[in-house]
């Protein structure tokens, strides 16, 4: 019977969570669940300078909106050191462990010789030839030291790797590994911290990981810490390296962050630009992850039931914005009206614009209107800013065109005593009276229309113009066409256009 699936996701708190690693977050959770299996976070931290408490907070939040919920942890390798150590101890009684002395600008000359004599960089085991006594003598004179793990002399180091289609063999010569170093430079009193092939081997030992689902650029680490775990003797878990994620045929990376503000890399940054979790999580699935069907919608439970490792492509995953987009587009079209309400609250309030005081249900019948034009949620404010706010001026090429003469004027006053004596004040009403005053007038409808939308809008497009003018109300209708042929009669407008 296959022991149950226990994976991890495990990420260094020195900045925002990637979309890349958000991805890796999601394959894990999503194989998990799929195996009725355990998902454990742990947040790898032993990086004390650069990790933050702040990057730990962004991270659990950007995991948390996401819906990506842990069965364990999370777990902070800063606070597991008496197990590190305890390890460290063990694998050096055991002889597979031993101090190095050299300091950097001794490593860098060997490095340098050995490049130049065309051979591998690796570490030539110069501390390994001091003595005992030798070696006692210098870590008791308090000389800094880290200790190095002594690789196998011979034969190959198997990565039991699936290789993102199908299972298959990775295996690394281990005469071209080296002795890595498994600790920072210390003293006997002041020992030096762990490294991260270390402290990571011996989590997914303690953790007892089967499954690593991380990305292609650990590949070169997966040997050392296989190498780790077989001199614990521990098992070692089944492997994937996800292809990387491309844009425009380069590697994403946080550096982009500041390249193009549209096109952030965090996950944070996508959420406050108004990408919902449920298009996030639809797009990074489909990052390397593909369905038979070529279907490219899945909703959450529809991803568990069909995810697997076997579809995973080899190829690397371009990050495709204007899908994104589209997804995100449609994931707001088909969520409840009271649901997208909701969440779109938050980016009009940011923007000045409250539904407070309107009747209930006028807020999604506004949004309603616009939905289709908008995208993402940051673009309800701009889209519907003339539903909270009287236009503080009008679009140039439709005053040009809709208000160059006194006759638009006259127009506008017309429409505006029409709007205050219909009953009900609604489209069956509006549209017969409007329509007979453009044949009084010798006009077509739309040259009736546009005025008028251009007057209460501020705007030459909008939706249907009936529709607005009923969730805009008689009283504010009516004042805002009276206010713009007050500005047609006054001249102000042609004076600025």
């Amino acid at each position: 019977m296959s022991k149950p699936v226990r994976v991890r996701f495990a990420p260094s708190p020195t900045g925002f969570l990637h979309v890349g690693g958000a991805r890796t977050a999601l394959f894990n959770w999503l194989w998990a669940r799929k195996n009725s299996g355990t998902f454990i976070l742990r947040v790898e931290d032993t990086d004390v300078e650069r990790s933050t408490e702040a990057s730990t907070e962004q991270i659990l939040d950007s995991l948390r909106w996401l819906g990506l919920d842990w069965d364990e942890g999370p777990y902070y390798q800063s606070q597991r050191m008496e197990l590190y150590r305890e390890r460290l101890d063990q694998l050096c009684a055991e002889g597979k462990i031993y101090p190095a002395f050299e300091t950097k600008e001794e490593l860098d000359r060997m490095r340098e010789q050995a490049m130049a004599e065309k051979r591998n960089p690796i570490y030539n085991r110069a501390a390994l030839r001091l003595s005992p006594t030798e070696v006692e003598e210098r870590m008791k004179s308090g000389q800094a030291f880290v200790w190095r793990f002594k690789v196998p002399d011979e034969g190959h180091t198997v990565v039991p790797e699936t290789l993102m289609s199908g299972e298959s063999e990775c295996r690394f010569e281990n005469a071209a590994i080296g002795d890595f170093i498994v600790t920072r430079p210390g003293t006997l009193d002041k020992p030096g911290g762990p490294l991260y092939n270390f402290v990571c081997a011996v989590d997914d030992a303690d953790m007892g990981i089967t499954h690593v689902i991380r990305g292609a650029d650990h590949l070169s680490n997966t040997a050392k810490q296989i190498l780790l775990l077989e001199a614990m003797v521990r098992e070692v878990p089944v492997y994937t390296h996800l292809p990387l994620i491309t844009r425009g045929g380069k590697k994403m990376s946080k550096r982009d962050e500041d390249a193009d503000p549209r096109y952030p890399v965090s996950v944070s940054a996508r959420r406050d630009l108004g990408y919902l979790r449920e298009a996030t999580v639809n797009f990074l699935a489909l990052l390397g992850w593909s369905h038979p069907s070529g279907e490219e919608i899945f909703p959450l439970d529809e991803l568990i039931r069909e995810f697997g490792l076997e579809r995973l492509g080899k190829a690397n995953a371009n990050f495709d914005e204007d899908k994104y987009l589209h997804q995100n587009g449609w994931y707001m079209r088909n969520l409840p009206a009271e649901e997208i309400v909701r969440r779109a609250i938050p980016f009009l309030e940011a923007a000045g614009l409250s539904a407070a005081d309107r009747p209930e249900g006028w807020l999604a019948e506004v949004i309603g209107l616009e939905i289709e034009r908008c995208r993402l949620l940051s673009e309800f404010p701009e889209a519907l800013a003339y539903f909270f706010q009287a236009p503080e001026s009008y679009e140039p090429k439709g005053v040009r065109k809709f208000f160059g003469s006194p006759e638009a004027a006259e127009l506008l006053d017309q429409t505006a005593g029409i709007l205050e004596a219909a009953e009900p004040f609604a489209g069956e009403a509006l549209e017969p009276e409007l329509r007979r005053l453009a044949e009084e007038r010798q006009l077509g409808f739309g040259k009736v229309a546009q005025p008028i939308r251009l007057a209460v809008t501020g705007r030459t497009a909008s939706p249907g113009l009936f529709d607005v003018l009923r969730l805009l109300g008689r009283e504010e209708s009516v004042r805002r066409l009276r206010t713009a042929a007050e500005a047609i009669r006054s001249g102000v407008l042609a004076a600025g256009n």
